[in-house]
């Protein structure tokens, strides 16, 4: 096999964040407030309980970067969110 057909066989490498913030197709400046509000959701989630602020925010990022979250994700939590909060 050459190196070229192994390349090929690789799994792909972790893109960089930076990279993959120039490479977001509807621009990075909608992708850092979507990341925001993302990482805001995922720490109500009890399997992400143990992460820093800091794990928090590069996994949502990294969600939204790959198209794993859009708007409708967003706004879907928006509206349960308020049901979650008790009335005093």
């Amino acid at each position: 096999m050459s190196k070229k057909e192994a390349a090929k066989d690789a799994p792909e490498t972790k893109k960089s964040t930076e990279d993959m913030i120039l490479d977001f197709g509807k621009g990075k400046y909608t992708a850092i407030p979507m990341a925001a509000l993302w990482a805001k959701e995922l720490k109500k989630r009890e399997e992400n309980r143990h992460l820093t602020p800091a794990e928090l925010l590069d996994l949502a990022l990294r969600e939204v970067l790959n198209g794993q979250v859009d708007w409708k994700d967003l706004k879907k939590a928006a509206v349960v969110a308020p049901a979650d909060v008790k009335a005093e």
